[in-house]
């Protein structure tokens, strides 16, 4: 109890090493979603169909040992170096090896040995990722309480993917390839630079984050009961509110996102000026960095996820039924609603911290692993749900794949509206659900905060 409270204030240290955690999450995880199929099927030579069963029955696995490991991060009592950070540390360093030896080029074994090592070594990495993931995720709930700083927190850890995410979508092209053929060795060297990078970031988040809030331990002797956990967590209006918002949310997104390149091939009939909305981007994700605080904080973080994404889907409902045919002003309309939508994406990790003291509220105790994993898990599942959407979709309007094919004028109009329509779903359903089952308004979060405040305080005066 003494340690912590000779522990330094909460500060910009703080945030920026929060920051660096992502980041470093982001340079081995992303990394691999972006490129690893890539490598199997361009380098390792691996069917496709192969490749999609395996990618399926580990995105599986990892969705399911993400509740497993959140709940023996919860069964373990805090130490000296904090109740989360320890495991940070500890893993990160065998969760970089797996993912450099992910990119090992093994082209010239058997093919079924090739299969059993791409299985073995994705499945051990996504173990590790997530005994690294879930604890970096929860220590955000323990570094502070202040209601402002957590949504800081959640801010800077979106900031974190959105370097990587700006400085990888440049690098990686034009690193990977030579003459337009991909490069086994450099696949491997930038999976070397990204793993070093991460492990680097997060080592950094270990010694620049402290841990300051007084969590209640479980009783000697006591084990956790993990079904009943997950019992309580299914009570918990807080955390389900969050859950299906985001998995609804992150469904139409991605789906959307996956309709972009025909958008601007067929319906606006020039590919090239999606580069330019993509360089956009990334003014709109500083932007959304610069206001999302300052809105929260005046609103609350429910109420501004409300309005934005709110304002975002009746925008996109009402393009469903007047197309937009100039490309540069469906850009500037875009931009506009993916700063008011962003606030989904910024405040989603600060809502779930809020989810965390719902549950202590409820139940009296915190089970940071389980509650965060859990949510995690159904980030996964969108992953897993939305991940092949578009092409049904595009199936669906009867799109074709020749090469060269010009689309007829019904299936042109088929992708406008099957943009703006799942755009108005995803983001109007989202909104719904956020608005009808999460509880946390800006007043009862501040009342929640204060009133567990009460609580270890008395505790730890008796």
């Amino acid at each position: 109890m003494d340690e912590k409270k000779n522990v330094r204030p909460f500060s910009m240290r703080d945030k920026i090493g929060y920051t660096l955690g992502d980041l470093g999450c982001c340079f081995t995880e992303q990394y691999r979603a972006m490129y690893l199929s890539i490598f199997y099927t361009l380098i390792l030579q691996v069917n496709p169909f192969h490749v999609g069963i395996l990618l399926l029955v580990t995105k599986i696995w990892d969705a399911v040992n993400d509740p497993i490991i959140g709940a023996i991060v919860d069964s373990r009592k805090a130490t000296k170096g904090g109740k989360f950070i320890p495991w940070i540390r500890a893993f990160s360093f065998p969760m970089a090896v797996l993912c450099v030896l992910g990119f090992a080029n093994v082209s010239n074994i058997n093919y079924g040995l090739r299969l059993a090592y791409m299985f073995i070594t994705y499945v051990l990495y996504e173990a590790l990722y997530t005994c690294v993931n879930v604890p970096f995720g929860t220590l955000s709930s323990v570094m502070t309480d202040d209601v402002s700083q957590r949504t800081a927190l959640s801010r800077y850890r979106s900031l974190g993917g959105t370097i990587f995410m700006t400085v990888m979508v440049m690098v990686g092209p034009l690193f990977l390839y030579v003459d337009n053929k991909p490069v086994a060795g450099r696949f491997l060297m930038l999976a070397c630079i990204c793993a070093l990078l991460g492990l680097l970031c997060l080592q950094i988040t270990c010694v620049w984050c402290k841990e300051r809030v007084e969590v209640p331990e479980r009783p000697a002797g006591e084990k956790l009961n993990y079904l009943h956990v997950l019992k309580e967590i299914s009570h918990n209006k807080a955390l389900l509110g969050v859950m299906f918002f985001s998995l609804t949310g992150m469904i139409g997104a991605s789906v959307v996102n996956g309709l972009n390149t025909y958008l601007y091939k067929d319906f606006f009939g020039n590919v090239k000026i999606q580069a330019v909305s993509g360089m956009l981007s990334v003014l709109y994700a500083v932007l959304s960095f610069a206001i999302t605080q300052p809105l929260a904080n005046k609103f609350g973080k429910k109420e501004w996820c409300c309005m934005g994404a709110g304002f975002a889907a009746i925008v996109f409902g009402i393009l469903f039924f007047f197309p937009v045919h100039n490309p540069v002003l469906f850009i500037v309309i875009n931009g506009i609603c993916y700063l008011g939508a962003s606030g989904m994406q910024v405040l989603i990790w600060a809502m779930v911290n809020d989810a965390i003291d719902y549950h202590e509220l409820q139940t009296g105790e915190r089970n940071e692993g389980i509650v965060y994993s859990t949510y995690s898990f159904f980030r996964k599942l969108a992953s897993a749900i939305s991940g092949s959407l578009s092409s049904f979709v595009l199936g669906a309007i009867g799109y074709n794949v020749t090469a060269g094919a010009i689309q007829t004028a019904g299936v042109v109009n088929a992708i406008w509206k099957s943009y703006t329509g799942i755009y108005f779903l995803g983001y109007g359903i989202a909104v719904a659900i956020l608005f009808f089952v999460y509880p946390l308004t800006k007043q009862k979060t501040a009342e929640m905060l204060e009133e567990l405040k009460a609580r270890r305080a008395a505790k730890e005066s008796k």
